[in-house]
């Protein structure tokens, strides 16, 4: 029987444009790892992100894992399936087209849920 965890991350704000990061999260006990964001709102002429996944040994130094990015526009939900992906997790992002006066482009909610 596998054991399952889910773990809310974030209420993320996202910048108007700019990249950004979630806090790590310890995963090493999970053979699969699924990212799942609400995208609760957008602002801006034309908003985009695009958020991918970032793996570490130790939480301290990250690169980007093979899985390709998620790509969002608008409101709704979205998810970044992993596996083999080592110890520790979080995600990155990249906000392009975000509103002139610096408020936020996007507001998501982020979870991780774990099965291992």
């Amino acid at each position: 029987m596998k054991n399952i965890h889910a773990a809310p991350m974030e209420v993320l704000s996202a910048k108007p444009n700019g990249a950004f990061a979630t806090e790590p999260y310890e995963a090493g006990w999970a053979d699969e790892a699924l990212a799942m964001v609400y995208v609760r709102e957008t602002s801006g002429p034309a908003p985009k992100l695009a958020l991918r996944a970032q793996i570490s040994v130790d939480g301290a130094r990250w690169f980007d894992h093979p899985a390709p990015p998620l790509w969002m526009e608008k409101a709704g939900g979205y998810c970044l399936p992993l596996t083999h992906f080592g110890n520790w997790l979080r995600l990155a992002g990249e906000v392009a087209g975000g509103p002139a006066d610096g408020s936020p482009a996007f507001v998501l909610d982020i979870y991780w849920v774990l099965k291992g």
